[in-house]
């Protein structure tokens, strides 16, 4: 088309493994600054890192790459941050934060995604004489395929992820989500993202069809050092979208990063993954000042899945909202119990020399009993309530799609299709 305009742009991502403490994250200091060395000698467009709990690792990597990406964000949530940031060649003009209703229990100490505070971050960018809308975010991790006990928490973070979306892409050009979702293909709360979020998965749309990374697998893979490479999947993911007047065509996607140079390590028991993105316009879309307003893109996609992920995802939570009721009554028990033992051990006499160790114990007790009472009381309204509003917002979302498919016939009708 006349004054067409045309840009490949290069999409980065990777879960850094960065937890701050060695016997949790090895060789974090060396694989944080090969990490920032390839990244300042591939000077990608645009960089989402996952899993920067410590912000002396970020401003490390600021400092590596400030000359060819010159604009970065730290995304701060919970007690040791979102662990999310940002890098990118365009200049960042907003930030907004959504830090998520469900996260995770406190005293799972062992798991650890309570401390971080998962939040999904927006950073709006002007690059390009075009609006990106880039979203990062890391959702909570599975631990058991068997057992997953955090399935209901995971799924109500990839409604508010794709709810976050809708309701902030609205003066974009192109929309960019990229992040550790912890989501294989198959799961409920992918498809959550993809089609009520209405992305596109880069992975599955790129051209290139022969670059040999046929699985596209990302965690627990064969070649990975710090991985067993028994169970691999895809859960680290690019997706995009835009509005109509401007099209983006996914030409590869790749996993750039083998093992660092001169080491035999990986840069993280994540893979990295890169797409490039093909962006084209007409010199009639309006530049990047001018608000506008995104038309409805869900013709672009199938509503009869997105209805379908809407309603598993609520029976999902529904499963997670009586589970909660049954922890809620075993804390309520454990309270019992707990304020039993310390009524009897109170007139008790002990023998010499074992004053100071019963005061321990009832100092035990008394936490023991203060955090059941918060769990039944208060954390376990909490997780409900959370659950109720997704499950409220899902209805909403469902009774709308459905109320389209029903214009859609009228429509066809009143035109004799």
């Amino acid at each position: 088309m006349a004054g067409e305009f045309v840009r490949n742009v290069r999409v980065f991502t990777l879960n850094c493994w960065g937890i701050p403490f060695s016997f949790a994250s090895k060789n974090r200091f060396e694989r944080f600054n090969a990490i920032g060395d390839h990244l300042k000698e591939e000077a990608y467009d645009i960089v989402v890192l996952e899993e920067v709990w410590s912000y002396s690792d970020f401003k490390k990597i600021r400092e590596k790459t400030k000359a060819v990406l010159p604009h970065s964000y730290y995304f701060h949530s919970g007690f040791i941050g979102a662990g999310i940031c940002i890098f990118t060649k365009g200049e960042i003009i907003d930030t907004v934060i959504h830090r998520y209703s469900l996260n995770g229990y406190a005293h799972k100490v062992q798991h650890g995604d309570w401390f971080g505070g998962k939040c999904i971050g927006l950073c709006v960018v002007d690059y390009a004489g075009l609006r990106f809308n880039v979203y990062a975010t890391h959702l909570h991790a599975q631990y058991s395929v068997v057992n997953d006990e955090y399935c209901s928490h995971r799924v109500t973070q990839a409604f508010e992820t794709a709810q976050f979306i809708r309701a902030t892409r609205h003066t974009a050009d192109v929309c960019v989500l990229a992040g550790d979702l912890n989501l294989e293909p198959t799961h409920v709360g992918y498809k959550l993202i993809s089609c009520h979020g209405l992305l596109k998965d880069a992975w599955l749309e790129k051209e290139n069809k022969s670059d040999g990374q046929d699985s596209g697998f990302t965690c627990d893979t064969m070649h990975n050092t710090y991985s067993s490479g028994n169970s691999p999947v895809r859960i680290d993911h690019i997706m995009y979208s835009s509005r109509p007047t401007v099209s983006v065509r996914c030409l590869d996607v790749t996993m750039p990063l083998d093992t660092i140079p001169g080491h035999h390590m990986s840069y993280s028991d994540h893979e990295a993954v890169l797409a490039v993105l093909n962006i084209s316009l007409s010199d009639s879309i309006s530049n990047v000042t001018g608000v506008q307003t995104l038309p409805d893109l869900d013709s672009s996609f199938s509503t009869e899945e997105r209805i379908s992920s809407l309603q598993e995802a609520s029976l999902i939570l529904e499963e997670g909202m009586r589970k909660v009721q049954r922890n809620r009554y075993y804390f309520g028990g454990l309270c019992v119990v707990l304020a039993l033992l310390m009524i009897l051990t109170v007139d008790l006499t002990f023998p010499y020399g074992t004053q100071s160790l019963m005061v321990a114990v009832r100092i035990g007790l008394a936490a023991a009993l203060g955090y059941s009472f918060w769990m039944a009381v208060v954390e376990s309204r909490k997780e409900i309530v959370s659950m109720r509003g997704a499950r409220a917002g899902m209805r909403v979302a469902k009774e709308s799609a459905l109320r389209a498919i029903k214009m859609n016939d009228r429509n066809w009708q009143n035109n004799g299709i």
